[in-house]
């Protein structure tokens, strides 16, 4: 594993050693939990952005769950209502999603993955990693990684009065 605190580059470049090291499966839960991070870490950025507190958004993405609600809820902190499918395309997300699910499958114990599929989908991960971090980069100017600016007060609301 790595501290959270590395620079994405050095944290790819982790994750191929585990891989040349002989240890795939490991590269490929560790390369989820990567794509996890920069994903919940860019909405987090985007409720900010929005108006929420830093406090408010880091409890708002951390009561998603799973990686398909980050999906869905995307959208909706988008400032202009793109999907989280539109900004990174289809095929990084078809990619995240098949390795989040050999990740569960492995994690649960119900399917056997051979080292030769974890080498496979953990080397697609990390490319759809690093594709994944330069559209969040061009959209948003943000990919997940590296220190943002947090918010102490909320932007939301200034008028406390709800509409008729």
């Amino acid at each position: 594993m790595y501290r959270t605190q590395l620079p994405y580059q050095q944290v790819r470049a982790r994750l191929e050693k585990l891989i040349t090291d002989g240890y795939p499966c490991e590269a490929l839960v560790t390369s989820v939990f990567t794509a996890e991070r920069m994903l919940r870490r860019t909405l987090v950025r985007l409720a900010v952005s929005a108006g929420f507190t830093s406090e408010q958004a880091l409890r708002l993405v951390a009561g998603l769950g799973e990686i398909e609600a980050v999906e869905e809820v995307w959208s909706l902190l988008d400032p202009n209502e793109r999907t989280l499918v539109d900004v990174i395309g289809t095929g990084n997300w078809r990619i995240v999603r098949e390795a989040v699910k050999s990740r569960s499958d492995m994690a649960n114990g119900l399917f056997p993955i051979s080292l030769r599929q974890c080498t496979r989908r953990a080397h697609d991960l990390i490319g759809a990693l690093d594709n994944t971090g330069e559209q969040l980069r061009n959209v948003y100017g943000y990919d997940g990684w590296g220190v943002h600016r947090k918010r102490h007060v909320s932007a939301l609301h200034t008028d406390p009065k709800v509409p008729t």
